[in-house]
């Protein structure tokens, strides 16, 4: 289960996203409405940008996500109003069911076999989509708009509801449970203003407005994706070497950090092999990230973790450290022995140092923290040696 104060701060920013443009729809009236002819083109443009960051950064799921918009906002341009009421109901059906498809599934190459793969279901819906559009079913259009609720939700029909509520159930869920949760998070928002827009869509520019709050919830997942790319260790979900430095760069002249390394790492690596080591390094990531004392956690490198405790002395960040070796020696470790499993138990070793004077920059100070864990390793393992 991700902790609540994760799940505020990752849905936070979509959810501040789409209040804007509400916002913006509620006060229609104080606003040129040269600002909202610009809203379609400004849509585009965000679009045009989405899927060039998506390519570039081979997220091509965002790609699948921003082409449906650009097609349902095309069609309810140019199509004829029966064409477009109709796009509408299938619109509401699919699109939520769309984007939590491409949610799950995982991202690969757009011209690998799953690429390959994803670009032919997006065709094949477009084609389906259209196919009905041109050529209607009337017994099949009667069945999409049957009666399932007491209470109107016009103009949406009750069955895009139900699978609305669906589609929100499993994001919120996920949200909850998935270690994914800024994907989740995002997808989930982008939901609600979708439906949000269709419903309201007989409201001046709610419809435009939705698309572009959309399109900028996705920019704002790929920037945030990005920068966890490039600052978080994809194996352990903590920040990576590069964001410590970046860190460390803004601290005052008071702080203190524990280096700290899981004892025998090569050992269990050579006798249980490389793919429970790294469920060895995950266990020990996920104990580290709860660090309390305002500490934060870093992975260094192999098997090599930081807690940075900005503000604290080596004191308090002894005890919060040597809290967490007590946790991860107490915490069992199931591993595959032939037919069954067996328990084992996973030991840190650390050193903790404080800033001092003559530490001219950060790297002088890892450097004492490096020796005090030598002498941590030296005494026996399994303990926390204050420099």
């Amino acid at each position: 289960m991700n902790p609540l104060k994760s799940i505020a701060l990752n849905i936070s920013i979509p959810i501040l996203i789409s209040l804007v443009f509400a916002l913006i729809v509620f006060n229609e009236t104080k606003i040129p409405n040269a600002i909202f002819n610009l809203v379609p083109y400004l849509f585009y443009a965000m679009s045009a940008l989405i899927i060039w960051v998506s390519w570039h950064f081979n997220r091509n799921r965002f790609i699948f996500v921003i082409a449906p918009l650009i097609f349902i906002h095309v069609g309810f341009e140019y199509f004829s109003a029966a064409k477009a009421t109709d796009l509408f109901l299938y619109a509401s059906l699919l699109y939520p069911l769309h984007i939590l498809v491409f949610l799950l599934l995982r991202e690969r190459g757009l011209f690998s076999i799953w690429g390959i793969f994803k670009i032919a279901f997006f065709i094949v819906e477009i084609a389906i989509v259209l196919y009905f559009i041109y050529y209607p079913h009337v017994e099949l259009l009667e069945m999409l708009k049957m009666k399932i609720f007491a209470i109107s939700f016009y103009p949406l029909k009750d069955l895009s509801v139900a699978i609305g509520i669906f589609v929100v159930f499993i994001m919120s869920a996920l949200v909850i449970f998935n270690r994914l949760l800024m994907y989740n998070s995002s997808f989930l928002i982008l939901t609600i203003t979708f439906y949000g827009g269709l419903y309201f869509i007989k409201t001046p520019y709610v419809h435009e407005l939705s698309l572009l709050a959309i399109s900028v919830i996705i920019f704002a997942l790929l920037i945030r994706e990005s920068y966890r790319l490039a600052f978080y260790d994809e194996l352990t979900s903590l920040p990576g070497r590069r964001a410590l430095v970046e860190d460390m760069a803004k601290l005052g002249i008071r702080y203190s950090l524990a280096m700290i390394d899981i004892d025998h790492f090569k050992k269990f690596n050579d006798t249980y092999g490389h793919d429970t080591g790294d469920e060895v390094l995950k266990m020990v990531a996920s104990k580290l990230g709860n660090v309390t004392g305002g500490g934060k956690a870093y992975r260094y490198g192999g098997e090599e973790f930081v807690v940075l405790f900005p503000s604290k002395d080596s004191g308090e960040s002894y005890t919060h450290t040597d809290i967490l070796r007590d946790i991860i020696a107490k915490s069992p470790f199931r591993v595959r022995n032939k037919e069954s499993f067996k328990e084992i138990y996973i030991n840190i070793s650390a050193g903790v140092v404080q800033k001092a004077s003559k530490d001219s920059n950060p790297f002088a100070v890892m450097k004492r923290a490096d020796n005090a864990l030598y002498k941590a390793k030296k005494a026996g393992r399994n303990k926390v040696i204050k420099a």
